[in-house]
């Protein structure tokens, strides 16, 4: 066949998109994937088209060592549109699973071809030249054809197991995120519906013969591809600005009020070593200050700093010492590594005279000491193991020494800058909860910090509306213990963890039972949707608070 406009024309435009979506991707590199199977798509959808095209402008008859670089482009461009479509939906786990069993049409035809063209190169001694033009014109057309058809269906089953599992997002969001990709795959369907009408009519007219049924379909193609590259990479970029900046703003905030937390606690000096590293600090800073919270007893205090210590900082060994001043030795009152046998109780305790080993040194001089390799350092004193390095921090009541907080580990030079700090704070929240027993000082009030937090998080980032909220799973969200936060909303909300949450729910179900906008979905979708998990626990809340069931309110919203 020769050059036309038409071919021509198809060939210079899928060419321009190619190279657009080359330039685009390089220059995307870094972002997510999201991006690169959409530039994929359009890079491998052009692909197919432009190496037939090379068939219609005689490229190969010219040079036909050319066949040789012809690839199956024809399964890959589906399968990145599969792909674009589940990472758009953070679904990607399903694209993962199914990843080896999408791409194996792509091998097969790719081991396929690379037969046929040694046939070819070698005069067709195995595979007849009628049999190469059969798998050319039909078999690989058709299997291309079905494979991308069946991945469109499976791409329209993705969206609705989506959209069946709301979780945290809003009906509307998830409706209007969905409605975007479900109109591609509309289009994606309906293209390939073109394809096989224009297959049928070879079969129909018979005198039909070269590429030239296929020029609508593909100018169609093409300017579909273009409206994609356009408008596609400006939602997704949209998109992908809004939810960055609805998640930096939110994690920023529980900074925030993480900071304003520890302001009642710790002194503007040791408020300026937090501020120089919040992100590492903070968290862990309110876990320890919270869990503190319901001791009561010394000894509960001093077990629950060394428990956390390895949790939270993930150490080998931590120990408490508290200083004997009758007898001017230091006591080993909690530990925990293997020196704790599990029972809170310490295996083979020992008593350091006070300006003895580092740790007595600590208490002697009230400063603290990193050893990075105390095998050089005749000052130490061996306890359950050898180790290589150690930290001790000393405790102050009122600015006297009660005792040490010590830490030893198997690595040399193990303690860093960040290890210090920490272990200086959390020395002054021990030294300031011990205080707080013997001063008999704890209460909750309607201003607490954390308290404020949760209901930023209630409000704002509408949390209740994940189905798997749990008083430990906003606990760790919050970055505080479990047992103070079940304790904080008690004393201020005057409810349950569970009916402060559920009150949040049933407001948002309220809300969607007066919205023209939920008319068409069932009571349970929309409770679903506001975070229950259940038919029964929401009708069962629902009345609880609102004194009638869904169905009656929906009905009369005004009651």
């Amino acid at each position: 066949m020769k050059i036309n406009l038409f071919n021509a024309l198809i060939f210079l435009g899928f060419l321009f998109l190619l190279s657009i979506s080359i330039w685009k991707i390089l220059k995307n590199k870094n972002k997510d994937k999201v991006f690169h199977f959409f530039y994929g798509f359009l890079i491998t959808s052009s692909l197919v088209i432009i190496m037939v095209l090379l068939f219609d402008l005689g490229v190969v008859r010219l040079h036909p060592w050319i066949v040789i670089f012809f690839i199956p482009f024809q399964y890959l461009a589906p399968v990145y549109f599969i792909a674009f479509i589940c990472y758009y939906l953070k679904k990607r786990e399903i694209y993962i699973k199914n990843k080896k069993y999408l791409f194996l049409p792509f091998v097969l035809f790719f081991l396929l071809y690379t037969v046929l063209k040694i046939n070819i190169y070698f005069g067709h001694p195995w595979i007849s030249k009628e049999v190469v033009t059969i798998i050319h014109t039909e078999v690989d057309e058709n299997s291309a054809l079905a494979f991308s058809t069946i991945l469109g269906i499976w791409g329209f089953l993705i969206i609705r197991r989506y959209e069946s599992t709301l979780g945290k997002f809003s009906f509307v969001q998830v409706k209007k995120k969905t409605g975007w990709i479900k109109n591609l795959l509309f289009i994606f369907i309906t293209f390939n519906i073109i394809w096989l009408l224009t297959i049928i009519l070879f079969f129909i007219r018979e005198d039909i013969s070269g590429h030239i049924p296929y020029y609508p379909y593909w100018i169609l193609c093409l300017l579909f591809y273009f409206s994609f590259l356009f408008f596609g990479s400006k939602h997704i970029k949209e998109l992908s600005a809004k939810t960055g900046t609805t998640i930096s703003e939110i994690e920023k905030s529980i900074s925030n009020f993480q900071m304003s937390g520890l302001q009642d606690i710790f002194s503007k000096a040791e408020l300026e070593l937090i501020y120089e590293n919040p992100s590492k600090v903070t968290g862990i800073l309110s876990y320890f200050a919270t869990s503190l919270f319901d001791k009561n007893k010394a000894d509960e205090v001093l077990w629950d700093i060394t428990e956390n210590c390895i949790s939270q900082l993930r150490l080998e060994d931590v120990v408490v010492y508290m200083l004997d001043q009758q007898n001017n030795t230091l006591v080993q009152k909690a530990a925990f590594g293997n020196k704790n046998n599990g029972e809170r109780k310490i295996l083979s305790p020992i008593e350091i005279p006070l300006g003895k080993g580092i740790v007595g040194k600590v208490a002697q001089s009230g400063n603290y000491e990193s050893i990075g390799n105390v095998t050089k350092d005749q000052r130490y004193i061996k306890d359950d193991l050898h180790r290589k390095s150690e930290l001790s921090v000393p405790i102050y009541i009122d600015s006297q020494i009660v005792g040490v907080l010590d830490s030893e580990h198997s690595q040399k030079d193990f303690f860093t800058e960040n290890h210090i700090v920490l272990f200086k704070l959390i020395a002054t929240l021990t030294g300031k909860k011990l205080a707080q027993i013997h001063n008999k000082n704890i209460t909750i009030t309607n201003d607490n910090i954390y308290f404020k937090e949760l209901d930023f998080l209630m409000k704002e980032a509408k949390v209740y509306r994940d189905t798997h909220l749990s008083l430990d799973s906003i606990s760790k969200r919050l970055k505080i213990s479990s047992n103070y936060l079940s304790q904080l909303v008690n004393r201020l909300s005057k409810k349950s963890f569970t009916d402060y949450v559920n009150g949040f729910r049933v407001e948002d179900a309220k809300s969607k039972l007066r919205d023209p906008n939920f008319n068409k979905y069932t009571i349970i979708a929309i409770a679903l949707e506001s975070g229950f998990n259940s038919k029964s626990t929401f009708y069962s809340a629902f009345k609880k608070q609102a004194g009638i069931s869904p169905k009656e309110y929906r009905d009369n919203p005004s009651k």
